[in-house]
Order: C-alpha cells, then structure tokens, then sequence
C-alpha cells in the first residue's frame, strides 16, 4: 500500500470497479484503513464486506460493529444497514424500536432506502404507534426518488385505500413505475388490476 495514496478512493475504486478491476480482497485492506481513520463511508463498506464476505472472512459481529461507527458518523448507507440488522434480529436481539430510530435519522437525511422502511414502519406500527399519514409521507418521498419497494408500497396503499382515498389510477401509476425498475410483485398486481395476463 502506497503511503501517498488515498485508503478510501482505491478501496473505494476496487469494491466498486470504478477505474479499476473489481476485487473485494483487493479493496478490504484499503476500506479497513480508510474505516480506522474515521470514514464513514468506509466503515459501512467494511461491515457489508464483513456481513457477506466480500474480500474477507463472514463476521456479523464485526459488521455490526463496523455500521455502529458508519452510524455514529451518519452515514446514511451505515444507518440504514444497522437498522435492517436490528429489524431482522441478525447479530442482534429484534429490536424495532431502535430500527424505527434509524431508519428515521436516515430517512431525514434524505435516504431513500430508509424513507421507504419508515414509512412501513409507520404504516404497520412497527417499533413506533401506527400512523398513516406519516407512512404515506415518507413512502411518497421515496418513491419520488425512484424507490421501486416505495413505489409498490404506495400503489398498493392507492390500490387499498390505507392512509389515502382509495385511486385506482395512481395505483397503476406507481404499480407501473415500480415494475418498470423490475419488482415482481408490483408487476403481478399491475397484470391483475389491468386483468390481463403479462404487462
């Protein structure tokens, strides 16, 4: 590792193929570096390597304990991240109380992987008091950002009714913008509200 070199972008390059060839074990020595100095981005990179094994051994321990830094150094991608593990009990005991704190401190940061999670969160009540508006809130923020899980959720709310009069043409809509980014589900329910087979 050349000293004058930046850890951050060539980890940064390696894991992503960006300007180099793509390589995970070549990339973990340099995010690891970067993630020690304090990037952010760098720690939430090194718990994902961690979490799935890219360029290093699979620790679930370690990669929570590389999202807790991303976190508290507000990455949204490492928020995000620590939040998913605390939903779905991975490494951690359930906890959706602190999922929903998360996913919320992403979600204002303007995350629209999390705005999506905390609008389901808020629709169904999990880890906070059900609230239908604040759920189509968020879920419409990230759908307008082109979240294709947002955009189901919300053509499926229009489709049902749940926090908005029910609109079975703004279902389609977003059924349509969702299945167009490839969401099987939403594709089905557009082929059953257009009752045809295949769209």
């Amino acid at each position: 590792m050349n000293l004058n070199e930046d850890p951050s972008e060539i980890g940064q390059q390696f894991f992503y193929g960006a300007g180099r060839k793509k390589s995970y074990r070549r990339a973990f020595p340099y995010l690891l570096k970067a993630a020690h100095a304090g990037d952010p981005h760098c720690q939430n990179l090194v718990g994902y390597s961690y979490y799935l094994g890219r360029g290093v051994e699979k620790n679930i321990q370690l990669a929570l304990f590389w999202y807790k830094q991303a976190a508290k150094n507000n990455d949204q991608e490492g928020l995000f991240s620590l939040a998913l593990h605390y939903e779905k009990g991975i490494g951690v005991k359930v906890d959706l109380r602190k999922a929903f704190t998360l996913y919320k401190r992403g979600a204002e940061m303007g995350y629209a992987c999390a705005q999506c999670n905390l609008g389901v969160a808020y629709l169904e009540g999990l880890g906070t008091k059900q609230n239908l508006s604040e759920g189509i809130k968020w879920l419409r923020k990230a759908a307008r950002k082109g979240d294709n899980k947002a955009q189901y959720n919300l053509g499926t709310a229009y489709r049902d009714g749940e926090g908005v009069r029910k609109n079975i043409r703004y279902a389609r809509i977003w059924l349509d913008k969702a299945a167009r980014q490839g969401h099987k589900k939403a594709a089905a329910e557009l082929s059953r509200i257009l009752g045809k087979k295949g769209v």
